[in-house]
């Protein structure tokens, strides 16, 4: 990160851990509810409503966490850490153009992410909750959940090729006592 400056280096690296938090949460979910059938009868079969709040609260967590990531830069006069931010820090201008259109590309893949939250997770939208029907909210899959995080993750990627001459793997990231585990005990 030093070859990056203090600024942009601050910035990515706490970027990198918020990134790191959300593909962590999405790999428990993936393993859960993601991988097979079974799994989720298991799931069902052992305590089915917890395990649907459990899965509620990890999905809407990934949705937050990607909306969270593509905020504005600043929002009502407060700074907010997102990859929205990340373009003003890069002093190179071709580099700052490139992840400038990367960032484009991740909000407008974030829009349904963006949709959710503002209608269903963060507020009450009191149209959408009378009438589903006439004000229904774009579909969120796993796959275009993969997209959006495929789409900030290659925002975070370019600065570090540029800088570090690598990139980063975000995807199927685990640590140990996980989601798996959880679901190994409870079929044994």
């Amino acid at each position: 990160m030093d070859s990056m400056g203090e600024v942009l280096g601050t910035a990515f690296w706490h970027l990198n851990q918020k990134i790191l938090e959300v593909h962590l949460v999405w790999e428990q979910y993936k393993q859960l509810y993601g991988e097979s059938e079974e799994t989720v009868r298991t799931l069902n079969e052992t305590a089915g409503l917890f395990f649907m709040v459990v899965q509620d609260s990890l999905w809407d967590s990934v949705i937050l966490g990607i909306c969270r990531l593509t905020d504005p830069a600043q929002m009502s006069g407060r700074q907010n850490l997102s990859i929205r931010a990340l373009p003003a820090l890069i002093a190179n201008e071709g580099l700052r153009r490139e992840v400038a259109g990367l960032c484009e590309e991740a909000l407008f893949k974030a829009q349904f992410a963006r949709d959710h939250r503002n209608k269903r997770i963060a507020h009450q939208d009191k149209n959408h909750l009378y009438d589903r029907e006439a004000q229904p909210l774009g579909g969120v899959s796993r796959k275009l959940i993969k997209e959006m995080l495929g789409a900030i993750t290659a925002v975070m990627n370019a600065i570090n090729l540029h800088y570090c001459d690598t990139t980063m793997f975000y995807d199927d990231i685990s640590s140990g006592g996980d989601a798996a585990w959880l679901v190994y005990k409870l079929k044994s």
